[in-house]
């Protein structure tokens, strides 16, 4: 679509406008169908499901008329960083992708993953080559359009998307990366596909960064774990504190297969994410660890969600939260336990502390239980940080305000060690750190001989942080 073209439909939009844009990408017809269909969703849903959460509604003022109007603003920011720098980090690494709203690269070693028949491309290539293995997805979708309005928002008008496909029985060692930076004020939607086959394993770590501008970055994240199959998906979301982030990530798991989700929320002045886990059949198993630092006045609107419909299901989600200045959060879970989800397990924790007087978070955690024969458990706590602990430090020579990072760094650090990447968990340390003393965007890796030297040794087993006293047998 050009920007004349964009220019005239600008002031609304309708299912004309969305088959303009499915025909700029030369999508098929059960594609564009779907697109309209999801946009007539995005009128009816309402911004909450659940009267429960109602209240604590963001008031997030976006709507499609103000997106469409974006929409032709030009593609690249003044502001826009040089891809080789994007590229810092990851170089020397596994196979990735960097991207921005109007360029993409790829290193070298992409192709090699052909070998063993492993697919991982972008929306035109999918379009083109893998037709077959898209329908197939998006005819079990794991987010569809009426589960939430700005997933409907997203289905309808998502210019980017990647697909990465697992065929059977193979098992990809080396974590594949994508990293993104939002360079325009124009509205960005994404869509991300992981399809493990039967028998298969795949990492993926995912970066967002972007320039200091007021954007809108809008992502579907989708897993689709096979029997016996295992996906370990990683995201870093520190987008510049003017950005608008609305985030849905949804996994269906098989028979025996896993999905692990590190999530580490840092950028952004608004964050609407949801997550949801579904173990559809028995054995299935999930964990979710997630780390949030609001400064400023963020706001961090957070659904974590575990649903059990298979037998021997196990489901864990661990979220830390800080915050400092006059940031708020709110973290929402619910753990549904299905009428034949017999031995199912469920752990749900959401933990935050807050640095400021005007600082401010709520949790919500829930129980939905259909069956017995069950574990599950949720629990969450809001706490001001201990001042005999930022006294003692100081006793040992460490200043009031190194006192405080310290303890937020020991506080958040269980969720971290949980990560699986040692260069993850340090990448995270390091944005931790970065915004303890309001840094946004890239961080220059350090080492970390001195602070997290118990954890390098691993001499004994931590406890674990998923158990605890069950409310519900």
């Amino acid at each position: 679509m050009t920007q004349q073209e964009q220019g005239t439909t600008a002031a609304r939009i309708d299912a004309a406008f969305v088959e303009r844009l499915s025909k700029s990408f030369n999508e098929p017809s059960w594609l564009r169908d779907f697109r309209v269909s999801a946009l007539n969703e995005y009128f009816i849903v309402p911004d909450e499901q659940s009267n429960l959460y109602s209240k604590y509604a963001l008031d997030l003022q976006v709507d499609a008329e103000s997106v469409t109007k974006r929409m032709s603003l030009p593609s690249i920011a003044p502001s826009a960083q040089p891809m080789h720098e994007l590229a810092e980090g990851i170089e020397s690494g596994g196979p990735y992708y960097i991207a921005t709203m109007t360029e993409t690269i790829a290193s070298k070693n992409i192709k090699k993953l052909e070998s063993d028949g492993i697919i991982f491309c972008d929306l035109h290539e999918a379009i083109e080559k893998h037709e077959p293995i898209l329908r197939k997805i998006f005819g079990m979708k794991a987010i569809k359009p009426q589960d939430d309005k700005f997933a409907a928002l997203n289905n309808a008008l998502f210019s980017a998307a990647w697909l990465l496909y697992v065929p059977r029985n193979v098992q990809n060692e080396e974590a594949l990366r994508l990293r993104f930076y939002l360079n325009s004020e124009r509205p960005h939607f994404s869509q991300t596909w992981i399809f493990a086959e039967e028998n298969s394993a795949v990492s993926l770590l995912t970066e967002s960064y972007g320039a200091k501008i007021s954007g809108l970055a809008s992502e579907i994240v989708e897993g689709y774990v096979g029997d016996n199959s295992s996906i370990h998906y990683s995201n870093i979301e520190n987008y510049s504190d003017e950005t608008t982030v609305l985030a849905n990530k949804k996994a269906f798991c098989g028979r025996d297969g896993r999905i692990t989700w590190t999530l580490a929320y840092f950028g952004g002045r608004v964050i609407r994410a949801r997550l949801e886990s579904v173990f559809q059949k028995d054995g299935a198993s999930a964990e979710d660890v997630e780390v949030i630092f609001g400064n400023r006045d963020q706001r961090f609107d957070l659904v974590s969600d575990l649903t059990h419909h298979g037998q021997s299901t196990k489901g864990r989600i661990l979220a830390n939260s800080v915050l400092k200045d006059k940031s708020k959060s709110v973290f929402k879970g619910m753990i549904r336990i299905g009428k034949d989800a017999k031995n199912a397990s469920a752990y749900l924790a959401g933990h935050a502390i807050l640095l400021s007087p005007d600082a401010k978070s709520d949790a919500i955690p829930g129980l939905e239980i259909l069956t017995n024969e069950v574990k599950a458990t949720h629990s969450a706590s809001v706490a001001q940080i201990d001042q005999e602990q930022i006294f003692y430090m100081m006793t040992r020579g460490l200043s009031e305000d190194e006192a405080k990072k310290f303890i937020i760094l020991g506080f958040l650090e269980p969720a971290i060690s949980r990560i699986n990447s040692e260069d993850l968990r340090d990448t995270i340390r390091d944005l931790v750190e970065a915004k303890w003393y309001g840094a946004t965007g890239l961080v220059k890796k350090k080492k970390h001989e001195v602070l997290f030297a118990e954890e390098a040794s691993q001499q004994e087993q931590p406890r674990d942080i998923f158990e605890g006293h069950y409310k519900y047998r």
